[in-house]
């Protein structure tokens, strides 16, 4: 990670990629949709044994361009912005049709054929 006097170097509407990319070299990460968002990272953390990886350290500088290249904002992250998102639950709900058992069962009944072909004549 680039020490804070050369990010805080960086000019808005002044730099451009190509400024960005020599003072601080390539992104560790671009925004996947766009290329108008460029991210820089560095992360020190502690992992005892079989136990969790625990964060200790987090620095996130987020360098945003505009549709001509040109930066407009510079935004700084630390440990205390992140969030931890806890999933809702053990499965993922969709709109579809909920069938019990009994109606799979005798739904699929008429669906396919005997088992074996039917067109087949001895010989051919």
């Amino acid at each position: 990670m680039a020490d804070e006097e050369v990010i805080s170097s960086i000019r808005p509407q002044v730099d451009t990629h190509d400024s960005v990319k020599e003072m601080l070299g390539s992104p560790s990460s671009v925004a996947t949709f766009d290329n108008d968002s460029w991210y820089y990272y560095s992360k020190k953390s502690e992992n005892l044994a079989f136990f969790k990886e625990t964060i200790t350290e987090l620095k996130i500088v987020a360098v945003r361009f505009d549709a001509e290249g040109y930066v407009t904002a510079i935004d700084n992250y630390t440990l205390d912005d992140l969030n931890n998102v806890d999933p809702e639950g053990k499965t993922t709900k969709t709109h579809g049709r909920e069938l019990s058992f009994i109606q799979e069962l005798f739904g699929n009944i008429g669906r396919f054929g005997a088992g074996g072909p039917s067109n087949v004549q001895p010989g051919n």
